[in-house]
């Protein structure tokens, strides 16, 4: 007679306890989805503004001011400008993305990469072609800056996204 009395103790227990953990469970549940989904998003852009600034680098190193050019044909040059479309449709589109997820600081890092590849599209799509020059104080402060930039944002998204 005491068994199933206790035992119907222990299930009600079990329940109650099971009821005030769900939604502990589901909050940590949540803020680990959100930290892979920031985590995801960083990631790719990272990957979008390396590979858009790899691009205006070859593009650069087509042409020289003191050596010949490295060879590369107008289809090359063509290819290398289509991905660097490509690679900076995806880094804005990573920005956007980071901006509905936040937190401010991510946002504020975030813009500051899409910022310096714009100021690294400009050596390249900025001025004519006969003006182009590779080897020039402000390509490559503009390229450390960008450098600086995504390295910044790294450190930053490392430090949001891992567990603490």
């Amino acid at each position: 007679m005491l068994t199933p009395f206790i035992a119907g103790l222990f299930a009600l227990a079990g329940v109650l306890l099971g009821v005030f953990l769900e939604p502990v469970k589901a909050k940590v549940a949540a803020r680990t989805r959100l930290r892979e989904d920031r985590a995801s998003r960083c990631a790719e852009l990272v990957e979008a503004a390396t590979a858009s600034r790899e691009e205006v680098k070859w593009l650069l190193r087509t042409i020289r001011e003191d050596e010949e050019p490295v060879p590369a044909t107008a289809e090359m040059t063509a290819a290398a400008e289509q991905r660097y479309w490509q690679a900076r449709s995806s880094l804005k589109k990573m920005v956007m993305l980071i901006r509905l997820i936040g937190p401010d600081r991510l946002i504020a890092s975030a813009e500051a990469v899409s910022d310096t590849d714009r100021a690294v599209r400009k050596l390249w799509f900025g001025p004519r072609p006969a003006e182009r020059r590779s080897h020039s104080a402000e390509i490559a402060e503009t390229l450390r800056a960008s450098r600086r930039a995504l390295e910044e944002f790294t450190d930053l998204a490392r430090r949001i996204t891992t567990s603490r």
